[in-house]
């Protein structure tokens, strides 16, 4: 009866410890999924931004030079310039036409709006993916870390896993612009 008695203490203490076990591998593949979306996240942004600025750049080069041609039109000139621009004149209206068509409005600033939008938006989701992977390690911690559970951890060599740390917190307080 003692026998039978110790026998099904044991069986439930070794149950328990394999299902404790069990339990830290799931939280840390929870952790390490976090981390995963975090890494996706941060590509994407990275994916967004160069996109982004390369349109950007490409809008803005195009901008520029039209509205250089444009002012260089307006401000005095020599002679020679002018006589230049009335010969080409018929080739700009021509051109301007033509971009007038293609582009209807000026399309920097709308862009320079979307980059904005686009940062926000893979910003959030970057700190969604911040949030998850600290909530799954909050969980994961707390679970090693309370009696029994953390005897079983200490034994099976789990250890709390670490919180992510921003370590330029203050140079993102200063808000500078140029």
């Amino acid at each position: 009866m003692i026998f039978s008695i110790v026998l099904i203490v044991c069986a439930l203490c070794a149950a328990y410890a394999i299902a404790t076990g069990n339990r830290f591998k799931q939280l840390h593949i929870k952790i390490q999924e976090a981390q995963a979306d975090i890494e996706v996240a941060l590509i994407k942004r990275y994916d967004v931004l160069m996109q982004s600025l390369d349109a950007i750049k490409g809008y803005t080069e195009h901008e520029e030079k039209l509205m250089l041609n444009l002012i260089k039109a307006r401000n005095g000139m020599t002679t020679a310039q002018t006589q230049a621009v009335l010969d080409n004149q018929e080739q700009v209206l021509r051109n301007v036409r033509i971009i007038g068509e293609a582009y209807p409005q000026l399309y920097s600033s709308e862009l320079y709006k979307n980059l904005q939008t686009q940062i926000t938006e893979t910003n959030e989701h970057l700190a969604a993916s911040k949030r998850l992977y600290h909530a799954n390690v909050s969980i994961y911690n707390q679970a090693i870390a309370v009696f029994p559970a953390s005897v079983i951890a200490g034994m099976t060599g789990n250890r709390p896993a670490a919180f992510l740390k921003d370590e330029n917190v203050e140079a993102k307080r200063e808000i500078h612009l140029r």
